[in-house]
C-alpha cells in the first residue's frame, strides 16, 4: 500500500501507469481472496501467516540494506505464534509467554554474533515480530469476536475502510496532489490525497455502519471510519520510513504492479488494532 499519492500533478500518461490493467488486476485478486477468507477464519489465518512469513523475509532485506540484520528463526516464529493462537483461541492466555518468548530469543540469538551489534540484532529482531505478528493478530480477533455474522461484518468493514483510504488517497494524490503529506518519508503522498482519503473512509464507514450485522449509532461509525483510515495512512508512512532508512523504493518484487507484500498490506498492520480498540472501548466486540 506504499503505493501513494504522488506529491505534484502528474501528467495523463503517468496517471494510467500507475493503475495499469495489471495493478487493478492483481489488486482485484487480492481484494477478492482477503474478503473470502474472512468468512472462514482458518482461511484467514493461512493468509495472514503467509504475510507474515513474506513480510519478515522482506523486512530482513531492508535491514540488511540498512547495514543491519536480526535472527529470522525467532521473528519468524514469533509472527506466526501471532497468527494461530487467536485462531485457537487462545492468544490472551499464552501472549505473556509468547512476548517472554520474543525478548529472550531475540537476546539469545544476539549473543553469537558477539557484543558490538547486540543491541542492534536483539532490538530488529523484536521488532520485527512485533510489527508483523501482533497487528495482523487483530484480524482474527476482529473475525471471531461476538457472533460468526458480527465478526464477518466488522473485519470486513475494517477491510473495506483501508481499501478505501488507499485507493483514494493513490487517485487523488495522482491527479491534484501538490501538498507533500511527509517529505522526509515519502514525497508522493500529498495532504490533498490523504485528506480525500480520510473524507471517502469515513463517510463510507458511518453507512456501513447501518448495516443490521454492524448495528452501530452514527458517531462511531464515524469516529470508526476516521480512526482507521487515519491509521492506515500512518502504517504506509511507517514502512514508508523503513524503505527510506533502506534506500530502496519498493519492499520487495513478489506482487507485480505493486511491490513486495510490506508495500501492498502496511496500511492494514496499524489499522487492525485502532479498529479493535476503538470497537473494544465502545463494548461492540
Amino acid at each position: 500500500m506504499s503505493a501513494g499519492p504522488a506529491a505534484t500533478v502528474v501528467p495523463v500518461a503517468g496517471f494510467g501507469a500507475a493503475l495499469s490493467g495489471r495493478r487493478l488486476l492483481n489488486g482485484a485478486l487480492v481484494a477478492a481472496a482477503g474478503i473470502g477468507s474472512v468468512f472462514y477464519p482458518p482461511a484467514l489465518a493461512l493468509i495472514l501467516a503467509v504475510i507474515a512469513t513474506f513480510g519478515i523475509i522482506e523486512l530482513r532485506n531492508l535491514a540488511r540494506r540498512a547495514g543491519g540484520d536480526f535472527s529470522l528463526p525467532v521473528s519468524l516464529c514469533g509472527s506466526l505464534a501471532y497468527v494461530v493462537l487467536p485462531l485457537l483461541g487462545q492468544l490472551q492466555r499464552f501472549e505473556s509467554g509468547l512476548v517472554g518468548f520474543i525478548v529472550l530469543g531475540s537476546m539469545l540469538s544476539a549473543f553469537r554474533h558477539g557484543t558490538a551489534t547486540f543491541f542492534e540484532r536483539s532490538s530488529r529482531t523484536a521488532f520485527a515480530a512485533l510489527y508483523l505478528g501482533k497487528p495482523l493478530s487483530y484480524f482474527l480477533l476482529l473475525d471471531k469476536s461476538g457472533s460468526v455474522a458480527h465478526g464477518i461484518a466488522i473485519t470486513i468493514w475494517t477491510i473495506v475502510v483501508v481499501a478505501l483510504t488507499d485507493i483514494v488517497g493513490m487517485v487523488v494524490g495522482l491527479r491534484i496532489g501538490r501538498t507533500p503529506l511527509a517529505p522526509h518519508l515519502s514525497p508522493r503522498k500529498t495532504w490533498e490525497g490523504a485528506i480525500a482519503a480520510c473524507i471517502v473512509a469515513t463517510g463510507a464507514a458511518t453507512l456501513l455502519g447501518f448495516a443490521p450485522q454492524i448495528a452501530v449509532p452514527w458517531w462511531l461509525g464515524l469516529v470508526f471510519g476516521f480512526s482507521v483510515s487515519c491509521a492506515a495512512v500512518v502504517g504506509d508512512l511507517v514502512e514508508s520510513a523503513l524503505k527510506r532508512n533502506a534506500h530502496v523504493k519498493d519492499s520487495g518484487e513478489i506482487m507485480p504492479g505493486h511491490g513486495g507484500v510490506l508495500d501492498r498490506f502496511d496500511s492494514y498492520l496499524v489499522a487492525g488494532f485502532i479498529a479493535y480498540t476503538v470497537l473494544g472501548a465502545a463494548g461492540r466486540l
